[in-house]
């Protein structure tokens, strides 16, 4: 059974959801800003507080300090923030993942007391140096839980199984399951999760790191891929709640601030439409063009075009270079756009209110 903790939520005030903040101190208090938290409110952490990000432990001792002055701060467990259970089921694996991740909370540990890998030949004594170090904080996030169920919402890292009993789902699925919203629960409440950036549900539709707020379907996703994909983004769920109806909003953060402003309108062709996301990247090329490239997606069946800079040629066929927006983005005379990409050929990447996507380099 996993450790649902029931919290009660006030019948009106705010109530600020965000998830995965992947080790990213920085956005993290940026987004809390932007949002003009304060204890007032009531601060729901989704999960995966670390990895990835150059900062968890950073984030770890700042979440620690929220937490420690308000009681309306809560914060779940997410599948990022356990990985160190690996060093104490002597898993021969650690050592592997610590070379390929150097941004890990478990690295920042070593770090932090001087030390490297090289420093241990063993897992054990790896394991007896994070007990005797740092074990004060290893054993808070075992103790966080890994769902906050309120009046009508339950706050839970990844997802829940598609059953009446759902308070009896699996930990593996709580922290871990993917892509929860293509699937269906039993849950009479609203379910928050973070954990599958919403970017990887729009491969047909226009690149975007917007939160998913479907109450139709009681589910609501957040994970704006920040540390994920490199034009992603930080949001804050808010909740305003009020007797006669919660309204739901949201507000995001990224490391975009080079700001242009459009001078001409663009309308992409219908078909300039779609996203590439981690792990389908392998593509059959169908016709080469002078700025994108209509290939299919293999693992999708899908067209999508893609900039020529992000193909590669493989010994099999060809590869996308990275997660990518495969759409033109509609802009209009006088909005204001990030700049995501502006290297490339004849074309600009550009971010506009959590959209990203590509425009003739004339229209900037």
């Amino acid at each position: 059974m996993i450790h649902i903790q029931k919290i009660a939520l006030p019948e009106t005030g705010r109530v600020l959801v965000i998830s995965d903040i992947h080790g990213d101190l920085h956005l993290f208090q940026q987004l809390l800003k932007k949002v003009s938290y304060t204890p007032a409110d009531t601060l729901i952490l989704n999960g995966d507080l670390c990895e990835r990000g150059p900062s968890s432990l950073g984030v770890i001792r700042y979440a620690r300090k929220l937490m420690d002055s308000s009681s309306r701060v809560f914060i779940t467990e997410g599948n990022c923030d356990r990985l160190i259970h690996h060093v104490f089921d002597n898993d021969p694996t650690v050592f592997d993942h610590l070379a390929q991740h150097p941004h890990s909370v478990m690295n920042e540990w070593i770090e932090e007391q001087g030390k490297t890998i090289a420093d241990f030949d063993s897992v054990p004594a790896l394991a007896a140096f994070y007990r005797q170090t740092c074990g004060a904080e290893i054993d808070w996030l075992f103790s966080l839980p890994t769902a906050l169920e309120a009046d009508h919402y339950l706050f839970i890292h990844a997802g829940i199984d598609d059953r009446a009993d759902w308070r009896e789902t699996s930990h593996r699925s709580a922290v871990a399951i993917p892509h929860f919203y293509t699937r269906t629960h039993q849950c009479e409440k609203n379910v928050v999760v973070g954990h599958w950036p919403v970017v990887n549900y729009r491969s047909e539709a226009i690149t975007c790191h917007n939160p998913i707020i479907a109450l139709d379907k009681r589910m609501i996703c957040i994970d704006g891929g920040n540390q994920v994909r490199f034009d992603g983004q930080l949001n804050a769920l808010i909740i305003e709640r009020n007797p006669q109806g919660d309204r739901i909003r949201f507000v995001s953060v990224d490391h975009f601030h080079k700001v242009a402003t459009i001078t001409q309108c663009y309308t992409p062709p219908a078909d300039f439409i779609g996203t590439l996301n981690y792990p389908n990247y392998a593509v059959r090329l169908l016709k080469r063009g002078t700025y994108f490239s209509l290939c299919e997606n293999i693992a999708l069946g899908l067209p999508q075009w893609i900039k020529n800079e992000y193909l590669e040629k493989k010994d099999d066929g060809f590869t996308a270079a990275d997660d990518l927006s495969c759409s033109g983005l509609p802009v209009r005379a006088g909005d204001q756009v990030a700049v995501v990409d502006d290297g490339c050929a004849g074309y600009t990447l550009i971010k506009k209110e959590g959209s990203v996507g590509w425009v003739p380099k004339q229209c900037l």
